[in-house]
């Protein structure tokens, strides 16, 4: 189905769920606010380009600053743009035009919104408050009920991620081609995946993870070496891309060469995305997400062993922080108008889960990734050292892939009544 055809049921929803918040919390109004360009440093006189506050792209995936949604009980949402006459700049229009005849649309000049915008009890949504129009602004428990909306995905919004997710697809096919080709920097392969999925760098979803050798020991990696590589090592990508303002996450990993350790490394990549499917396999509504994230590291355990990385028993592994040494973060996230979208860390994890972003029980319609890892992080083994746990490993096997850094597979799933729906294999296979 085309986004014209799914978009009308999505805003049609907002404003009825909308419209209960509202009541719930006794406003009159909602006001949801673009932004504007944030300055890069208060030294200079640049500004980043346009992110909009992620409510008010649930809403509209119109990249326009000071821009606002107005939301009112009965009445059709209001859009209200402010009109620049600015021979500097210019603003992009929309990718897809679908949404506009779903608002009703008035034209302001700079510092005149508030000329048009509702008066009464008014609750705003911004990013800059101190240029909020008036109204209560970033009132918290409104906020919650709001993020709490998109927990769930509409038919709009799957197929926007979708769409972003093959669009990523493409970049992280010719990434693997140029690796594969060998005599490539980090740079190199960064701006591949950005030609290939046809964006510029402050269009994607995040900063680009493109990291060779041991530098994917390294979660976030993204300072690209310019220096090319070639011979044995490994590439690992973590990389996504947006349609209509929703972002897709998608991490491959990649390994050439023929060598003892290079072959080595290659076998633990098959292993790792058999088991990250294992755990997209036992996906089931109702069980909680932070159930699937300790099965992630008992599977993770077997695997150690299988592999000869290991030499104690799963629960040894497991209990004595072990595979946490080795998986620190946490296996997945929520997926929406944000790379980590909100509303899914309801409650706390554990303590030994600290770093996990979902607690949510899962239900259909929620989106999150699921991406396992395993890593050669010094910092973690040395802690492991310390207290004589990292006999439980084979420290020459550890020795061996420590030039490789690590590995990290990540798809996209979205939630059905019927089972999974995975965006990635989706568009890798397609």
């Amino acid at each position: 189905m085309s986004f014209a055809e799914t978009y009308p049921d999505h805003v049609a929803g907002l404003q009825r769920a909308t419209e209960r918040v509202l009541a719930e919390h006794k406003y009159e109004a909602l006001v949801l606010c673009s932004g504007a360009p944030q300055s890069k440093n208060r030294f200079d006189d640049q500004s980043w380009p346009l992110i909009p506050t992620p409510a008010f792209s649930h809403w509209c995936p119109l990249v326009e600053a000071d821009s606002y949604l107005v939301i009112r009980q009965g009445k059709r949402p209001t859009l209200v743009r402010t009109v620049v006459d600015d021979f500097w700049e210019t603003t992009a229009p929309p990718e897809n035009e679908h949404f506009w005849e779903h608002f009703d649309v008035v034209t302001t000049e700079p510092g005149h919104a508030s000329d048009v915008l509702p008066g009464g009890r008014v609750a705003t949504v911004t990013r800059d408050p101190g240029a909020a129009p008036p109204g209560e602004v970033n009132p918290q428990e409104l906020i919650a009920s709001l993020d709490a909306l998109r927990t769930k995905k509409t038919a709009y919004e799957i197929e926007s991620l979708a769409e972003a997710t093959r669009r990523a697809v493409r970049g992280h096919r010719q990434t693997a081609v140029q690796f594969a080709g060998g005599d490539v920097s980090e740079l190199d392969l960064h701006l591949a995946y950005l030609a290939a999925s046809e964006q510029d760098d402050l269009a994607t979803p995040y900063k680009n993870i493109v990291a060779l050798g041991a530098h994917a020991a390294v979660l976030h990696y993204v300072a690209y070496q310019r220096v090319r590589e070639s011979g044995d090592t490994s590439l690992l990508v973590d990389a996504g891309a947006k349609c209509n303002g929703y972002g897709s996450d998608i991490t491959r990993t990649y390994v050439r060469g023929d060598s003892p350790a290079a072959r080595r490394f290659s076998e633990l990549i098959a292993r790792m995305d058999k088991l990250q499917q294992e755990i997209c396999r036992r996906i089931k509504i109702g069980m909680r997400y932070e159930d699937l994230h300790d099965l992630s590291h008992r599977l993770l355990a077997v695997m150690l062993v299988e592999a000869g990385i290991a030499r104690a028993s799963t629960d040894e592994l497991v209990d004595r922080g072990i595979t946490r040494a080795l998986f620190p973060h946490g296996l997945g996230h929520s997926l929406g108008v944000t790379t980590h979208d909100v509303g899914m860390k309801l409650r706390l994890p554990r303590a030994e889960n600290k770093f996990l972003r979902n607690t949510a029980v899962i239900e259909a319609g929620q989106v999150f990734t699921i991406e396992p890892g395993l890593y050669i992080i010094e910092g973690l083994l040395a802690q492991l050292r310390a207290d004589g746990r990292d006999k439980a490993l084979d420290l020459n096997v550890i020795d061996e892939l420590r030039p490789f850094g690590g590995i990290r597979i990540e798809d996209n799933i979205v939630v059905e009544a019927a089972g999974i729906r995975n965006l990635t294999r989706e568009a890798f296979n397609g």
